[in-house]
């Protein structure tokens, strides 16, 4: 039996205070034609896991997570609060 493993893309943020930590993206949303990532944080315990969501821009074709305006994260954050709905029904 062969188990296949996901392969998981590893996102380090650095905290305002330069505190770095490693989030993978759950799941992503386009809104007025700009990419959102919901990440969670990978840590060993899942319960203490952040999550938080960041503006995805494009930096010589490379992916840069940025902090997205509080407009944007309440637009973000609406967005995925209504995937979690769907997925729970």
């Amino acid at each position: 039996m062969t188990e296949e493993m996901e392969e998981v893309m590893v996102i380090t943020i650095t905290s305002p205070d330069g505190e770095e930590k490693d989030f993978q993206e759950v799941d992503a949303v386009e809104i007025d034609g700009k990419i959102f990532s919901l990440l969670l944080e990978i840590c060993e315990n899942e319960d203490e896991a952040e999550a938080i969501i960041a503006r995805v821009d494009e930096e010589n074709g490379e992916p840069v997570y940025v902090e997205p305006t509080e407009e944007e994260f309440e637009a973000a954050s609406k967005a995925f609060e209504e995937l979690a709905a769907e997925d729970e029904e």
